[in-house]
C-alpha cells in the first residue's frame, strides 16, 4: 500500500508518517519503478506502535532508541514514569492552591487567609521502587533482566527494591537524576558499557585473570592521560553511588534471585584479589598515585575496596563517548 493508505490505517497524517520515515523509525520497501514507498501490514503495525508511544509522551529520539534496542525500553519507560510523577506533584500543588482560594475566599480585598504552600519542586523527589528498578537493572543488566520470574523470585525482587529504596541518600538520588539526564545516545552507550562489565567479569576464566588485570591497568593509565576529567565525573555521578548500593543484604537477595549472580560474585572477587595484588606492586606505585590524585584517598592501595576495584575496570573502558 502507498503512504496515504498506511497513514489512514495507522490513524496518522501523511506528514507524520513522512517525519517518522526521515527519522529512521521504519524502513518500508521502495518500488524501483517509481520510487514510492510500499507499506506492508507490519509497517502499519509499527506506525500504530509509534503513534501509541508518542501519545505516551516519548520523543522521536527515544522511540528510535527503544525500537533499535528493545532491551533498553524499560529505561525510557521508567524515565517517563518519573517525569509524570514530577508533573503530578506540580499539578497536585496547583490544585491545592486553587482549592484554598476557592474555600477561603482568599482573593477578597480584606482577606489575610492566603498562605501559599511551599513549591514542591524545590525538594527532590524521594527515591521509590521505580527508581530502584532502573538502577538495579542498569548495573546488572542481563543478570536480572532475563531471569524467568516465579512467585518466589517476584517476592525477592520486591524485597530487593525495598532494600535499595531504604538507602534514600542524596548521593543515590543524584545517581537517579544522572541516569535520567542522559540523552538517548549516551544512555545506550552507558547501558552497553554496564552490560559489558558484568558479562566479561562473569565469563572471566581464572587462567586469563593476570592477562585481564594487565590489560585493565594499561587501558586505565592511557585513559587517565586523555580524559581524567570525564572519568572523575563518571565515577562521582555513576559509579561511586552504586558501590554503596549493593550492600551485603542486597547481594544475599541477588544470590537467591539468580545463580548467575553467584557466579558473577565469585569471578568478581577473584578479579578484585588479583587487581589489589597488582596495585600493591612497586611497578604500579605511580599509577596508584595518579588514581589517588584523580579520585581521592579511597583509591589508595591501603584503602581501596572491591567497589573501587570494580570501578577501575569500568573506567578502563572509557571511550570518550559516555559523559
Amino acid at each position: 500500500m502507498l503512504i496515504h493508505e498506511a497513514a489512514r490505517q495507522a490513524g496518522l497524517s501523511k506528514k507524520a508518517v513522512q517525519l517518522y520515515l526521515s527519522a529512521g523509525l521504519l524502513q518500508p520497501q521502495v518500488d524501483a519503478r517509481n520510487g514510492y514507498h510500499q507499506f506492508t501490514g507490519e509497517d502499519v503495525q509499527r506506525l500504530q506502535q509509534i503513534r501509541w508511544l508518542r501519545q505516551l509522551g516519548f520523543s522521536v529520539q527515544e522511540i528510535r532508541a527503544m525500537l533499535e534496542d528493545p532491551s533498553a525500553a524499560q529505561y525510557y519507560i521508567l524515565k517517563r514514569m518519573t517525569a509524570l510523577r514530577e508533573e503530578k506533584r506540580r499539578l497536585d500543588w496547583r490544585m491545592a492552591q486553587l482549592e484554598q482560594i476557592l474555600e477561603q475566599d482568599c482573593l477578597s480585598p480584606n482577606s489575610t487567609a492566603l498562605t501559599p504552600r511551599p513549591e514542591p519542586w524545590h525538594a527532590p523527589l524521594p527515591l521509590d521502587e521505580t527508581d530502584a528498578y532502573l538502577i538495579v537493572s542498569c548495573f546488572l543488566g542481563s543478570l536480572v533482566q532475563n531471569v524467568e520470574l516465579n512467585e518466589y523470585r517476584r517476592f525477592l525482587w520486591q524485597r530487593l527494591l525495598k532494600v535499595v529504596v531504604a538507602h534514600q541518600t542524596p548521593e543515590l538520588a543524584g545517581l537517579r537524576d544522572y541516569i535520567y539526564s542522559l540523552t538517548p545516545e549516551h544512555a545506550g552507550q552507558l547501558f552497553a558499557l554496564c552490560r559489558r562489565v558484568v558479562s566479561e567479569i562473569a565469563a572471566l576464566p581464572p587462567r586469563k585473570m593476570e592477562e585481564f588485570c594487565s590489560r585493565v591497568l594499561e587501558d586505565l593509565g592511557r585513559n587517565l592521560n586523555s580524559s581524567a576529567g570525564r572519568l572523575k565525573r563518571r565515577y562521582e555521578c555513576f559509579l561511586r553511588p552504586s558501590i554503596r548500593l549493593f550492600d551485603a543484604e542486597a547481594c544475599d537477595i541477588l544470590r537467591e534471585f539468580t545463580p548467575l549472580f553467584s557466579e558473577y560474585q565469585d569471578r568478581l572477587q577473584a578479579y578484585c584479589d588479583a587487581m589489589l595484588h597488582r596495585l600493591q606492586q612497586p611497578e604500579n606505585a605511580a599509577l596508584c598515585a595518579r588514581l589517588t590524585a584523580a579520585f581521592g584517598p579511597e583509591f589508595s592501595p591501603e584503602q581501596i575496596g572491591s567497589g573501587q576495584l570494580t570501578a577501575l575496570y569500568s573506567l578502563s573502558l572509557e571511550s570518550g563517548e559516555v559523559n
